[in-house]
């Protein structure tokens, strides 16, 4: 089961570490609706009382989410292309 959560986050915890972000982000944004559905109004206005507008928390933890997974695949690709150029052969110099 670890190995295949590793996999999923392609053995980087930056990763790992955005899909809870962004998880969490998911969540703040269905939270009214998750509290209506449970007949507890209550619980929106304290967390409107501890975090402000949910909706609006929610959807900057999802783009910041999104921006930090995008960076570091970024990293990923540059990281593999070291590689991938490490291996290759070497001209001779003249």
């Amino acid at each position: 089961m670890l190995a295949r959560i590793k996999a999923i986050c392609l053995h980087s915890v930056t990763i790992a570490w955005s899909y809870c972000i962004a998880l969490a982000g998911a969540l703040a944004s269905i939270v009214d609706e998750l509290a209506d559905a449970l007949g507890d109004p209550g619980v929106k206005d304290q967390i409107s009382a501890a975090v402000g507008d949910v909706k609006i928390t929610g959807r900057i933890l999802l783009a910041i989410s999104v921006v930090t997974i995008i960076a570091r695949l970024r990293t990923l690709r540059r990281i593999t292309d070291v590689d991938d150029d490490h291996l290759a052969p070497r001209r001779s110099r003249r």
